[in-house]
């Protein structure tokens, strides 16, 4: 039987998830913009789920939109805000973003944008001195996510965006939500213009997202060729991923606070059993001070790599950071920004946790990597 501790980087559906899709694409396949009954009525199932999401964030529906995932949604909300900006604006972004806002600010400062990297306490965070330190009254767009994919560490990003609202009322504050929604309180969005979603990180579809965009956020699309989604994502919806991944927003809504003591209890016991072992270390914040299903941990003189395979030759699946960065090569630059000692970088690992893992699981992971890391010291030694 194997153990499954990196569901940060996918979740397994629920199946509430699966049958959804099915009656999506076997009974309920018709397009929702067409006018005949049928698909009136997946129009009609559609947007039930735009008004759960809407709910879950305490937001109005016409400012939920369904996209492809996560990636699709950070590029939504900051393309197209810098397609409304004129000349070089000044902006501001957490160091330890995931790839898919890191990557879009490099090509913003490609454009010419003035592009500025916050720094990280040593925690993992960005707090709201360091905000302030950098802060500008022309500063046009903030990004700071609201929960660290390979950290855990949990930014006040309702802190943070009232403070940059207060020295710049008209910038933007957008927050990467993916690794957050469902795990941490749901903040305030009274001067968060843009938060991000994904599905598969709830057990829900792949390819499934939503953005949030406040009504009123100087966002352009970035697509042309349809009126879906208010014109903001043309093309037809894709029905069964958005439907199922309201199946999986219906149920954890239904089991939340279950999910989240459960998901707590395997970080704890976990975390307790690996801190026994030598050379090991904690990365990111006090363990009840990030998100409860992420544990990253540094091992002293290994290789992240080479525990990943020898923890897979046991049938337990893990990460070594973030999925879709993986496999790149240079520093890891969320370790490097919190200010990680230079021995425990090459052997960290990230434990993600769902609702179904158990404290049996936790055990299991501890003593395999206690034999693992002594069978690798012991043959350093030699």
């Amino acid at each position: 039987m194997s153990i499954y501790f990196d569901n940060s980087a996918t979740t397994q559906p629920f199946p509430e998830t699966i049958r959804a899709m099915e009656h999506a694409m076997e009974e309920g396949y018709y397009n929702p913009s067409a006018l005949y009954g049928p698909a009136v009525e997946a129009s009609r199932e559609i947007a039930r789920v735009r008004e759960a999401f809407a709910s879950a964030l305490r937001v109005r529906p016409e400012e939920i939109y369904f996209t492809s995932g996560g990636t699709e949604s950070n590029n939504l909300a900051l393309l197209g805000y810098a397609h409304h900006l004129r000349g070089k604006a000044h902006m501001l972004v957490n160091p330890s973003e995931h790839s898919s806002v890191h990557e879009v600010f490099l090509e913003l400062n490609r454009r010419g944008h003035q592009v500025e990297f916050l720094e990280n306490d040593a925690s993992g965070r960005v707090t709201p001195e360091i905000l302030e330190r950098h802060m500008r009254p022309d500063t046009a767009l903030v990004s700071v996510m609201h929960v660290n994919n390979e950290s855990g560490a949990v930014n006040d990003v309702e802190t943070l965006a009232a403070l940059a609202k207060r020295i710049n009322p008209g910038c933007m504050f957008h927050s990467d939500g993916v690794q957050a929604f469902l795990k941490v309180p749901v903040p305030s969005f009274r001067e968060i213009d843009a938060y991000c979603i994904s599905g598969h990180k709830f057990h829900g579809p792949r390819g499934s997202g939503v953005c949030y965009l406040k009504k009123g956020a100087f966002v352009q699309q970035i697509l042309y060729g349809g009126s879906q989604e208010g014109h903001m994502r043309p093309g037809t919806e894709n029905g069964p991923a958005i439907l199922g991944m309201g199946a999986a927003l219906d149920r954890y809504l239904g089991h939340h606070q279950e999910y989240l003591d459960s998901m707590w209890a395997v970080k704890h016991r976990l975390y307790g059993n690996l801190s026994r072992i030598p050379g090991v270390r904690l990365n990111g914040p006090e363990l009840s001070q990030g998100a409860p299903q992420i544990l990253s941990m540094g091992f002293a003189g290994a290789n992240a790599e080479t525990l990943v395979n020898a923890l897979a030759e046991r049938g337990i699946y893990c990460g070594t950071g973030s999925a879709c960065s993986s496999r790149a090569v240079g520093k890891n630059r969320t370790l490097t920004a919190m200010g990680v000692p230079a021995q425990y970088l090459p052997g960290t690992l990230r434990f993600s946790f769902c609702y179904n893992n158990t404290l049996e699981e936790a055990d299991t992971v501890a003593a395999a990597m206690g034999e693992i890391l002594m069978r690798l010291r012991r043959f350093r030694r030699r």
